[in-house]
């Protein structure tokens, strides 16, 4: 189905979502306002090069790239398994798209309060995370690794009983304040308290975005963790609506991966909190959609609800990971093999090679890799080298600072030669191309192994 582009009015800064991509773009704005383009996509992310969301990979160097703050974000700021929203063209039939827009939503942060790892989960802010074998780690090896007091931040998404699946966990070096995301209970609006998991939150003295009301999501920041059971927050906002509260403009094409939070009545759910109508639709994987499964909704919002046009039921493991890039290490132990694509490590001893072989693969070696998180590991099933004629028009992106600079058609990022002398640049000219400098490039490889530009965008690293 391809998605054409119509003009849209501008929606407010997006919020925390439910879905995955997340490759840099173009110096976000800290407006708080965006046109969106013609469809929308959120989730976690599930690869890279160019950032890969709900099965679309996305070209996103030019895009503006931010938080759920406002703050810009780069690719190298990105991991798998990060909620992000993506606004832009696609076409599910080729599962390529362009990003105009891609907000990262941040998930739960805080300090970790208790641990069962033969249950495998954690309390974090008075929240019970829970992990399976695709949440991957960042920082650790595995939920083995954390303590309990350890700093994270868990990205995911929240289920119906308000435990949160985590899809990415994230070990942190300190905390500079918390966030906690969730749904809303016992409100006691003269109190000014109310409840997310087992945890109290007073509002008193914070800025509140939305209306507040039982059973709401809502996402909550303070200046510091909670003192007697009491979180004091500094700002509350409610996080309802599509895309999980992202205010989207009707008639706009939106695919979205969630937890439905009760079963339909008369066709009418709700999905992470977007509300779906899924009585017209087609139905892949089953029939049936009970409180708490997996589904994936895709079709038109018309302002008010999402008309699916397609239900994917059971949605929990069809997501492959995908990667597509140069390999930057390359390790050998005893039978196993791993590699490093895009800060990925990838265990590829037992892999399908379509081109090349395994006794093939080097540092620098442009790959296409698909494969699934197993025990927070990417395994990748299948592996194609791209050199020679292979490589020729193999489109991706890549990131990272200029080295070995010797012309707009001669310098190097991680190691490759890239020739950018008719490349379109962002934030910048070509002569702003520098030994030293940070660049997000796009473009296809030649037959002579060459990285030949088509974009070029020249970003800082935001401000810490």
């Amino acid at each position: 189905m391809k998605v054409k582009t119509w003009a849209l009015g501008p929606i407010a800064a997006l919020a925390v979502a439910l879905t995955v991509v997340g490759c840099g773009g173009g110096g976000g704005s800290s407006s708080g306002t965006v046109t969106p383009s013609s469809s929308v996509f959120s989730g976690p992310i599930t690869g890279f090069g160019s950032v890969i969301v709900n099965g679309v990979r996305f070209d996103t160097v030019g895009a503006t790239t931010v938080d759920d703050d406002g703050n810009a974000v780069r690719l190298d700021d990105l991991r798998m398994g990060m909620m992000v929203t993506v606004g832009g063209d696609a076409d599910d039939a080729t599962s390529r798209g362009t990003a105009t827009r891609l907000s990262l939503n941040h998930g739960t942060t805080g300090a970790i309060t208790a641990i069962d790892t033969s249950a495998g989960t954690l309390v974090l802010l008075g929240q019970t995370v829970t992990t399976n074998a695709s949440t991957i780690y960042e920082g650790v090896a595995a939920l083995a690794d954390l303590l309990v007091g350890d700093p994270i931040e868990v990205y995911g998404v929240l289920q119906s009983d308000n435990t949160l699946l985590a899809t990415l966990i994230e070990k942190k070096s300190a905390l500079s304040g918390v966030r906690l995301v969730g749904r809303m209970s016992t409100l006691d609006t003269t109190a000014k308290t109310f409840v997310v998991g087992n945890l109290t939150v007073n509002y008193a003295t914070a800025t509140v975005t939305g209306t507040l009301g039982e059973g709401k999501r809502v996402k909550v920041k303070a200046s510091s963790g909670p003192v007697a059971g009491v979180l004091t927050a500094t700002s509350v906002k409610v996080n309802e609506g599509a895309a999980n509260g992202e205010p989207v403009a009707a008639n706009t094409y939106l695919k979205l991966k969630g937890i439905a939070d009760a079963a339909p009545v008369n066709g009418l759910l709700t999905v992470s909190g977007t509300p779906v109508d899924v009585s017209a639709a087609t139905f892949e994987g089953g029939s049936t959609i009970v409180a708490g499964q997996v589904i994936k909704v895709k079709g038109i919002w018309d302002g008010s609800v999402l008309k699916a046009t397609k239900v994917q039921v059971g949605a929990e493991d069809n997501d492959r990971n995908e990667l597509y890039g140069a390999v930057s290490s390359l390790t050998t132990s005893g039978p196993t093999t791993t590699i490093v694509v895009h800060d990925v490590t990838v265990d590829v001893t037992h892999a399908v090679f379509t081109h090349g072989s395994l006794g093939q693969l080097a540092v620098g070696s442009y790959v296409e890799i698909k494969g699934h998180v197993v025990d927070g590991v990417l395994v990748a099933t299948k592996v194609e080298l791209k050199t020679g004629h292979e490589a020729a028009g193999f489109t991706f992106e890549d990131f990272g600072v200029i080295t070995d600079f010797s012309s707009a058609s001669s310098f190097k990022v991680n190691g490759v030669t890239v020739d950018a002398s008719t490349a379109h640049f962002e934030h910048g000219t070509a002569l702003d191309l520098v030994d030293g400098v940070y660049v997000e490039i796009e473009g296809a490889l030649n037959d002579a192994g060459v990285f030949v530009a088509t974009k070029v965008e020249f970003k800082a690293h935001p401000p810490v």
